[in-house]
C-alpha cells in the first residue's frame, strides 16, 4: 500500500501543476502534448493502484511519470522531483 501512496500523492500535485502551467488559451502542440502525457498518467496510475502487484503495470508508470518529466509546463524543481519519483519505484 505504501507504494500505492507514493504515486497518488505526487499525481494530485503534477496533475494540478501541469493544469495551471500548461492550461489556459494556449492550444499548441505543447500544451496538447502536455495533456496528454496527463491523461496517459492517469490511466496508468489508476490501473496499476487496481492491480498494484503487477509490474508491466508499474512500468506503464514509470513510462507516463517520465512523459510527464518532458512536460514544457515543469519547472526545474518539479522535473527533479518527480524524477526522484521515478528513481524510488521499484517494479518487481
Amino acid at each position: 500500500m505504501k507504494k500505492t501512496l507514493s504515486f497518488t500523492v505526487p499525481f494530485f500535485c503534477l496533475v494540478a501543476s501541469i493544469n495551471f502551467s500548461c492550461g489556459g488559451d494556449d492550444d499548441g502542440p505543447a500544451s496538447v502534448s502536455c495533456e496528454n502525457a496527463v491523461n496517459k498518467y492517469t490511466v496508468a496510475i489508476n490501473a496499476y493502484i487496481d492491480d498494484f502487484e503487477n509490474v508491466n503495470k508499474c512500468e506503464a508508470v514509470k513510462k507516463a511519470l517520465r512523459d510527464l518529466i518532458a512536460c514544457p509546463g515543469l519547472t526545474i524543481g518539479q522535473r527533479a522531483e518527480y524524477q526522484a519519483e521515478v528513481d524510488d519505484i521499484e517494479c518487481s
